[in-house]
């Protein structure tokens, strides 16, 4: 069905989510992927300024830090027999992404989505939601799991707490 999938990722949950889902579905059919990372370089250099530091420091650090997430992606693909590729993008990240899908003539992507709404979606934008916009190819959206907290018995607590009371006298 698809045979060229791109993943866009950055490290959190949920592009991991995307990575995991991605991979599943071209072991399933055979399709290649290319995982991809954007590092806004404008972005990178404005949050710098006219400060003293070296905007190319940051931007160093974040193409190593790109680096280094596509080769976990590209790992989980050798573990699980996939072919895939990674392209580290350096450009605004809805555009890099709609260039790279171009580029490797991708017939579907697979990416994460934080799930915001509200203010904290129109502050901070969706990724998901601009590639969703300007894509000519689907788009599989998906989310992490949801991370369960560790809940102790009331027993642990308890005990937790008398040891605290117990240390301060």
């Amino acid at each position: 069905m698809f045979t060229k999938i791109l993943v866009p990722i950055d490290g959190s949950l949920q592009s991991d989510a995307a990575v995991d889902l991605a991979l599943r579905m071209a072991a399933a059919s055979n399709a290649n992927v290319t995982f991809v990372h954007a590092v806004e370089l404008s972005r990178i250099a404005a949050l710098s300024g006219p400060s003293a530091i070296d905007p190319s420091i940051a931007i160093d650090a974040a193409c190593q830090a790109g680096n280094a997430i596509l080769g976990d992606a590209k790992q989980k693909a050798t573990d699980c027999g996939v072919s895939s590729e990674t392209l580290l993008l350096e450009d605004e990240c809805i555009r890099s992404v709609m260039a790279a899908a171009r580029q490797i003539k991708a017939d579907l992507i697979v990416v994460g989505s934080h799930g915001r709404s509200g203010i904290s979606r129109a502050l901070l934008g969706s990724v998901a939601e601009g590639i969703l916009r300007h894509s000519n190819v689907p788009v599989l959206v998906c989310h992490a799991p949801p991370v369960q907290p560790v809940q102790k018995p009331n027993g642990a607590i308890k005990r937790e707490v008398l040891v605290a009371e117990q240390t301060m006298l």
